[in-house]
């Protein structure tokens, strides 16, 4: 007879055991860490997009009480500080332009020396005993500037004639790489019946955390050692690289991270002010401390998207897809920030195809450097560029073609697993079609005819749109874990994954715990300590129970394995008569057995023998270079008030398959949250510079508008989870893929709305004020008898 269920075990919708904590306010994030006479950090920002700096005058600054020191980047430098690295030659395996040359690298000081290139790049680092203290220093220090001339715009700055950023780096362009077969492409796009060509923009954003930027930084003497405590998402990767910034061995930092609000991927890299704290620590020998303000954040913490794409997708006759052609150009910011073209391109190349099976696909990607806040991962980075792009060429080409929305999808999307795309990555399984069609069920697009004539009765255009989507996730393919039965009956766990709001202190807990037969509340997590965990990644690219889990998998199995051996000296049995299960080994087909927990008290009393060590445990640095594809579909409804130009979503309906769910109330969660930053990036959110001045318009919640909850609409999330093959848990990432799906379907279900008015595009965000004005245009053209765009009223496809 089959075991029943555990009701705490993979699969079961455990309450997150982190949550007592958080609501209580017994969390611990970034600004919480505090030690003994510590001084406070303020930094002194440019006023400037570009500007030589000609002088810097800290005396006024010296002169006010309390402070402490001001440091400058030559400070810095004349110390051995280094450049942040942008681990291209890490992560990218000798990756090179088109023309075989070497991807530009200019150097990205902790803090300005002879030129800043971006408004709220710091310069200098002021050390007081309070807050105030150091901030009314940092106003009273004296910068005389040169201004330069700055360019925002990615192609502007790529253009003949902008003006230059970096010595040695020719045009702005950082790289120009490319991917899949440039002649083939060519020739079926040539070839082909139809071709439809768009040209989109990917929005740039600010990283809004719930919880800003802070940090605390340490010096051991006597150790000669740092400590950094920060909001991170990876420990080992931060330590890393700050100790390579500093110039010493990685052995002598130490990071640690508690809880931490939010990442999204763009806590991951060594911040500029995380150097220039640690390295003042030292310098003054006590503890130093920085909160960001919010505003300082807009200004600082690393920014996101900003592509202008370019798309051509060829179609037969019988409107199956030929070709894909895209070119993007990324805008990177200031400088190349550590993994963002790595994390881009990589990510592209994966991506590329969407759900889709296309013969022949050619990208190229085209990087430039601007006077901008330098850009780097975000949820969904690479991915919602191509399924953004493929999703809306898709949707142009049905209604240009006269073909079913969803017809034309579904006679197109993989179907076969595993799939190699033309750009050579292997799709591990699905059923494309199967969450295509049952989305559409789900969101009763067959009750959408009636809805939208009830809607125009109130005056409303009502739209209804698809957002297929796909996920490629695991990130970096290594992750460590470790499992120690400790003789207390504690099972604890010290993993590479850092959580910033995930829940890994419950769905990793669920994983030992029905791994190894033992109650839930006996596992223990350990997290976001390099002196506490031996190695680790991080958590990123919707890894972590693809690849942590994995590791967590890897390891609880080595301690079963090791324990067959002490339970066999134990039970006085051969290792190969023992079985484990329960919490218990047992000599097969006897009565007598030793629990886990008692034999780990026997190993830590030395009753075994020396070579079997006095620990039961084990580590294990989980590797795999197979990616889990997790893939789904959305449905958005959504009304528009033609006088007003305002959107309303009326309904998001989601079908995910992130293969097999360790906790579907959490991946619920997480495709709740994704989407929601989905429909900001569609609707409100866009990170805006002044083209003259370089200066960011959009420097606070006033001008910068995330998601609100009334923004919302009451998200349904239905999991069909097809497991992957390509790890022992069979899960796929769930982090990322709604964030994904989300713009291409509100973006289609707008167009769908406009369309009876012959509105045929608009870009992201989809602002009242960009909605009204497509409205107004459309109709002034209409009043001078001819279509604003294509297609005309009459041109309306249909999902079915």
């Amino acid at each position: 007879m089959a075991k029943p269920r555990r009701i705490d075990g993979i699969g079961a919708p455990v309450k997150r055991r982190e949550d007592f904590r958080l609501l209580t306010g017994q969390g611990r994030y970034a600004e919480d860490w505090n030690a003994p006479e510590q001084a406070h950090a303020a930094f002194v920002r440019s006023p400037h997009a570009h500007a030589d700096v000609v002088s810097i005058d800290a005396k006024p600054a010296l002169a006010l009480e309390d402070v402490l020191g001001v440091f400058t980047g030559r400070d810095l430098v004349a110390d051995g500080v280094g450049p942040i690295p942008t681990l291209i030659a890490e992560r990218g395996g000798g990756i090179r332009s088109r023309d075989g040359s070497a991807f530009a690298e200019p150097p990205w000081y902790p803090l300005a020396t002879d030129t800043v290139r971006h408004a709220g790049e710091p310069l200098a680092i002021v050390i007081a005993a309070s807050p105030a203290a150091a901030r009314d220093a940092a106003d009273a220090v004296r910068v005389r500037y040169a201004e330069r001339p700055s360019v925002i715009d990615a192609v502007a700055a790529l253009a003949e004639g902008a003006p230059r950023l970096h010595a040695g780096v020719e045009q702005n362009r950082a790289y120009d790489w490319e991917c899949g077969d440039p002649e083939a492409t060519a020739r079926a796009i040539a070839a082909a019946a139809h071709v439809t060509r768009l040209t989109l923009v990917d929005n740039r954003l600010v990283t809004c955390f719930l919880e800003p930027r802070a940090a605390l930084a340490e010096w051991d003497a006597g150790a000669g050692r740092y400590t950094l405590y920060a909001g991170l998402q990876s420990v080992h990767q931060l330590a890393a690289n700050l100790a390579r910034v500093l110039g010493v061995t990685v052995e002598r930092v130490r990071c640690v991270t508690a809880d931490v609000g939010g990442g999204f991927g763009s806590k991951i890299q060594v911040y500029p002010e995380y150097v220039a704290l640690a390295w003042a620590a030292r310098r003054l020998g006590r503890a130093v401390k920085w909160a960001s303000t919010r505003s300082e954040g807009f200004v600082s913490d690393v920014q996101s998207r900003d592509h202008l794409l370019r798309g051509e997708l060829a179609l037969d006759a019988a409107g199956r897809v030929t070709a894909l052609r895209v070119h993007s150009t990324p805008n990177l910011g200031a400088y190349v920030a550590p993994s963002i073209p790595i994390s881009t391109l990589s990510n592209m190349e994966r991506m590329i195809s969407g759900l889709y099976a296309i013969p022949a696909i050619h990208l190229r990607v085209d990087g430039a450097l601007t006077n901008t806040v330098p850009i780097n991962v975000y949820r969904g980075v690479g991915r919602i560029e191509c399924v953004y792009t493929v999703e809306r060429l898709i949707e142009r080409a049905a209604r240009e073609t006269g073909r079913d929305r969803v017809a034309i999808r579904r006679a197109n999307m993989v179907r076969v697993f595993p799939y190699r795309t033309a750009t050579g990555a292997v799709y591990d399984s699905g059923d494309y079609v199967a969450r295509l069609d049952e989305a559409i069920e789900l969101a009763d697009t067959g009750g959408f005819a009636s809805r939208r004539a009830e809607a125009a009765r109130r005056g409303k255009l009502r739209g209804l749109g698809v957002g297929p989507y796909i996920e490629g996730t695991g990130g970096v393919p290594q992750e460590f874990a470790e499992v120690r039965v400790l003789p207390e009956g504690v099972v604890e766990v010290p993993i590479g994954a850092v959580s910033q709001g995930q829940g890994h202190e419950t769905v990793f807990a669920q994983v030992v715990a029905e791994r190894l037969g033992l109650p839930f509340d006996a596992v223990r997590i350990v997290m976001g300590d390099t002196d506490r965990v031996a190695k680790g990644v991080g958590t990123f690219a919707s890894r972590s129970m693809v690849r942590a889990g994995s590791a967590a998998v890897e390891a609880s199995d080595g301690v079963v394995a090791a324990g067959r051996t002490m339970a066999a000296h134990l039970l006085e049995a051969t290792p190969g008569d023992i079985e484990y299960g329960d919490g218990a080994f047992r000599v097969v087909g006897t009565d007598r057995s030793v629990g886990i927990f008692e034999l780990a008290r026997a190993a830590a009393a030395g009753k075994l023998p020396p070579v079997l060590g006095t620990t039961l445990a084990a580590a294990k640095m989980h590797e795999n270079p197979a990616f889990a594809f997790a893939n789904g579909c959305e449905v958005c409804e959504l009304e528009v008030d033609p006088e007003t130009g305002a959107v309303e979503i009326v309904a998001l309906t989601i079908v995910d398959d992130s293969g097999r769910s360790v906790n579907p109330m959490i991946v619920h969660g997480q495709m709740h949250g994704a989407a929601a930053q989905g429909i900001g990036q569609a609707l409100t959110e866009r990170c805006v510079y002044d083209p003259a001045s370089g200066q960011l318009l959009s420097g606070s919640f006033l001008d910068y508008a995330i998601p609100r909850a009334d923004d919302l609409p009451s998200i349904s999330v239905t999991s069909r989870d097809v497991p992957s093959p390509t790890n022992p848990l069979g899960v796929k990432g769930a982090g990322e893929g709604a964030t994904v799906g989300a713009p291409g379907a509100v973006i289609h279900a707008i167009l769908d709305a406009l369309a009876p008015l012959g509105v045929a595009h608009i870009d992201m965000p989809a602002t009242p004020e960009r909605v009204w004005r497509a409205i107004h245009q459309a109709r002034q053209a209409a009043e001078k008898g001819r279509s604003a765009s294509w297609p005309p009223s009459t041109a309306r496809s249909t999902y079915s």
